[in-house]
């Protein structure tokens, strides 16, 4: 289980790569981030963002991989065990 201190490190890390994103993109993988930390604690790090790209790495830290899609998907992300992209209306 992830102490406060691994916590606190996590979101500073994952703000980041979410600086990267566009404000669309970056938005709706806030909202993925905060329904996965209300959503039975699930932890994933974002990584290899890069700006003008609706694609993102993550590796889940800890918690349930099916939470990640289900809310993903709800968003209207594309999931993978490995990233996350912004699909297209």
């Amino acid at each position: 289980m992830m102490t406060q201190v691994g916590i606190e490190q996590l979101f500073l890390d994952n703000t980041k790569e979410l600086s990267k994103l566009s404000l669309t993109f970056r938005t709706r993988i806030k909202c993925l981030l905060m329904g996965l930390a209300s959503n039975g604690h699930v932890f994933i790090r974002l990584t290899d963002a890069a700006a003008k790209r609706n694609k993102i790495g993550y590796n889940l830290i800890e918690g349930d991989q099916d939470s990640v899609v289900r809310i993903g998907e709800r968003l209207r992300l594309t999931v993978t065990d490995t990233t996350l992209e912004l699909r297209h209306a």
